[in-house]
């Protein structure tokens, strides 16, 4: 038994060096570049930021060309809709770029970290090394909660796709994320049981229990290796440190690792690692998508745009709107580009807006499907790690609803809080010059008008002038030789005393336009 095990981990070990020799072949007289990417530390989660991170580096390593990317896994896991990007992304830099990720556990790779440690070509694993429990979860009512069983086999099926991928045990992947699942070593293979009434325990070839019904699977380095998940266990030993100024500047001596104790890595010669290092750029894209300065940015936009609208010239209030949506759009396009979906639905609705207020009243009909619309496109701006048409397409939702959930609940607290701050201003500050004030008539202005009845049969003549009588936001009435006629500005608030000029008539109704310069 002991030589039959000799021989399976000799056979295990040639097949792997000639792997990585296919794999990862390096200049044996020439400076070799290693990459290197690192998510968590131990406490952090992936998110969007992660994502950004990823996703940065992996370009800047399309142009660099390392002969191949370490990644250093020490995470608790985090977003699944994120971790799938990033997951995608691993493969596709293996697949299409032929620079393969060699990810290196330090730790923890537990849940949406071992999605992102199932998506690389090679996984090696400190001693103290762990990996697995992959259930998703969501938050209700400030508990956690399992998910449905809908979503829960979409994941399982998804772990096992990204293991089989690289050749690795379907079956232990969906272990990682069904708890219902009964995993058994039977006869040397790995077999998934239906019943525990199914379990040899009695007669020979007794199972040997992989993950008992009721528990996710979480693998220790040992069992990683066993069952074929890791490729490679590091024996802790010491090494030169990596010093801060190496860090820094983000460039070492290979050697410094402990990847590079293992024989083929070891025998890479002229080996450098260099760390990808995010500049100010990234980093302040990093810091849009934080959720507070996303709805910050929420606030900034609603804010400006009642103050610029509640009083026209100040000008300040609508730089900040203006602004908030410069940025709102800079974080969405920093990751991917952006969709054309959002583009879309907020042009659409922006222009909606602007013909009820401006061209065409509609009592409101436009501007209620103008700000919907508006409204949709800036929340999936503000949400970046996703477009409205991955969901679509991809049927991606029951895996971003739960990142969906938080983000949207930062961004109605910025919303509540906005309104709230626009009633205070309305009421104890504007006062008569609200929004509300100059796209509605008021009572009083009702009452000014009772007694006057709109004459639709006076003569008309193109550049008449008259007098407003009532705002017009954009409709109202205008005075012409003590007669009061319904009218509509041709473009924006006009108000009451102002001057005016006719401009058409149609349907009874003077189309008229502001005298500059007169009040």
């Amino acid at each position: 038994m002991v030589l039959f095990s000799f021989l399976q981990l000799s056979i295990f070990a040639n097949d792997l060096e000639l792997k990585l020799k296919n794999h990862i072949p390096f200049h044996p007289h020439q400076p070799n570049t290693i990459g290197y990417l690192s998510i968590g530390d131990h406490e952090e989660s992936i998110n969007e930021a992660t994502w950004l991170y990823i996703k940065k580096g992996l370009d800047n390593y399309k142009k660099l060309r390392p002969i191949f990317i370490i990644l250093e896994l020490n995470t608790p896991g985090g977003e699944l809709f994120i971790a799938q990007k990033i997951s995608d992304a691993l493969k596709e830099i293996d697949i299409q770029e032929q620079i393969p990720v060699v990810a290196v556990i330090n730790n923890w790779a537990i849940s949406a970290g071992a999605m992102v440690a199932y998506s690389c070509r090679f996984i090696a694993t400190v001693k103290d090394g762990s990996m697995g429990a992959a259930e998703p979860i969501v938050m209700q009512g400030g508990q956690i909660q399992n998910t449905s069983e809908k979503i829960t086999s979409a994941l399982r099926t998804d772990f096992a796709s990204r293991a089989a991928f690289f050749d690795r045990n379907p079956l232990i992947a969906e272990a990682m994320v069904d708890k219902e699942m009964i995993l058994v070593q039977r006869e040397g293979k790995v077999v998934s049981l239906h019943q525990e009434s199914q379990l040899r325990l009695s007669h020979a070839p007794i199972d040997r229990i992989i993950s008992a019904k009721g528990k996710l699977l979480t693998l220790d380095a040992q069992k990683m290796m066993t069952y074929g998940v890791a490729d490679l266990l590091l024996t802790p030993r010491p090494l030169p440190q990596i010093t801060a100024e190496q860090k820094q500047k983000g460039s070492w001596n290979a050697k410094q690792m402990l990847l590079f104790t293992a024989p083929f890595f070891s025998s890479i010669p002229n080996a450098t690692v260099q760390a990808y290092q995010m500049d100010l750029t990234s980093k302040f894209f990093i810091f849009l998508l934080h959720p507070v300065v996303s709805s910050l940015l929420l606030m900034g936009l609603i804010v400006g745009a009642y103050l610029e609208l509640s009083a026209p010239g100040l000008s300040f209030p609508g730089f900040i709107a203006s602004f908030s949506l410069f940025l709102i759009f800079l974080s969405h396009f920093s990751l991917e580009g952006g969709g054309l979906i959002e583009i879309i639905l907020l042009i659409l609705g922006f222009s909606l807006i602007l013909i009820e207020f401006f061209l065409f009243p509609t009592g409101m009909v436009f501007f209620s499907i103008g700000l919907v619309f508006f409204i949709i496109a800036i929340f999936s701006l503000l949400l970046p790690a996703f477009h409205l048409s991955d969901v679509y397409d991809q049927g991606l939702l029951p895996n971003v609803a739960p990142l969906l959930l938080k983000r949207v609940s930062w961004l109605l607290a910025a919303l509540l809080l906005s309104f709230l701050f626009i009633i205070f201003f309305s009421r104890y500050l504007l006062k008569n010059r609200t929004v509300l004030h100059r796209f509605v008539l008021q009572g009083e202005e009702q009452e000014a008008s009772k007694g006057f009845r709109a004459n639709p049969s006076s003569s008309f003549a193109a550049g008449q002038e008259a007098t407003a009588f009532t705002d017009l936001k954009p409709s109202g009435k205008v005075q012409i030789e003590g007669k009061l006629y319904e009218a509509i500005s041709d473009s924006s608030f006009i108000a009451a005393g102002q001057k005016v000029k006719v401009l058409r008539r149609e349907a009874g109704t003077f189309i008229v336009t502001a005298i500059t310069g007169e009040f």
